[in-house]
């Protein structure tokens, strides 16, 4: 493929974007995971709009549902949680920075929302919020099924132990990158995980992965995923060659782990940042590992 020009990088950018996926977002389901949130106290937020559904087919206006939400750092340590009550047909928002409460500003964690009702369903859709650009980046919402979720009920805490909607664990994808100088452009790769990716002793698994240029050249590069939140600024891992500036990284879940993953792109070449969702391999098998085949710019990454 030939090097993107202009507007043509764009074109590129959304050819990418809607690549058929084998994740599923966009359904009802018994919870719902933001994979990445945070605010900054003042102009930046992430808001989250549920709707709660106990038939699809009807209205039941006084049939009244909960939703329990909770917060986790990026370590999936449990900061704090609420509930949120509903009703049948019900839209509801959800402002971070008005539920965190004290001393989490610019504290990068996940969500978790999930209904207390059997027989209530919900879906979500989330933003990330900078009222000082005028920005609001699209962050994809992944449903969680009952068997996702671990729920403790004496701490009243939800764990998510698997991603039925996700990237299934040791599936091959690829994630886009684009950190083009003469556009001002910059990426930050996020993947989330039901587990880090780490050894008996906690410390990070070094994560062989291929970079691919926009002229089909590869780099075998190494990254970590420490975190159940992980993220990644393309131009800040080592050996990624400088004049890489346009492209994607192949990787796979790690075995036995499912996980989520997509691209904050931000450019001068357009006004609102843009996520770009990663792309799974067709026809790859679960517990399946890819093998690798045999100008400087200014280093940043994209959202927050």
């Amino acid at each position: 493929m030939k090097k993107f020009a202009g507007f043509l990088a764009m074109i590129g950018l959304m050819l990418f974007a809607v690549q058929a996926q084998a994740v599923t977002l966009g359904q009802y389901a018994r919870g719902a995971l933001v994979p990445s949130v945070i605010h900054d106290g003042a102009a930046v937020d992430t808001v989250v709009g549920i709707i709660c559904q106990v038939d699809c087919t009807g209205h039941k206006a006084k049939e009244k549902v909960t939703i329990h939400w909770t917060f986790f750092d990026v370590d999936s340590h449990h900061i704090t949680d609420g509930f949120i009550p509903c009703t049948d047909d019900d839209l509801v928002g959800f402002s971070w920075k008005a539920e965190s409460g004290r001393n989490l500003d610019n504290v990068p964690g996940y969500l978790v929302f999930r209904s207390l009702d059997d027989n209530a369903t919900i879906s979500a859709n989330a933003f990330l919020v900078d009222q000082n650009k005028n920005d609001a980046i699209f962050v994809p919402v992944v449903p969680l099924k009952d068997n996702d979720i671990k729920w403790d009920r004496v701490t009243n805490v939800e764990e998510v132990v698997s991603l039925s909607n996700g990237i299934k664990r040791g599936i091959p994808f690829d994630v886009r990158y684009w950190m083009d100088p003469t556009y001002n452009a910059a990426t930050t790769i996020v993947v989330w995980l039901t587990r880090p990716y780490v050894n008996d002793k906690r410390k990070a698994v070094p994560m062989d992965v291929m970079a691919w240029n926009d002229n089909e050249v590869p780099k075998s590069i190494t990254i970590s995923l420490p975190h159940e939140l992980n993220k990644i600024v393309p131009c800040e891992i080592p050996g990624m060659p400088l004049d890489f500036v346009d492209g994607f990284i192949s990787m796979a879940m790690p075995a036995s782990i499912d996980g989520f993953a997509y691209s904050y792109i931000s450019s001068s070449l357009f006004g609102a940042q843009q996520t770009l969702l990663a792309a799974e391999c067709p026809n790859a098998q679960a517990g399946s590992t890819p093998q690798p085949p045999a100008g400087d710019c200014p280093c940043k990454g994209a959202g927050y």
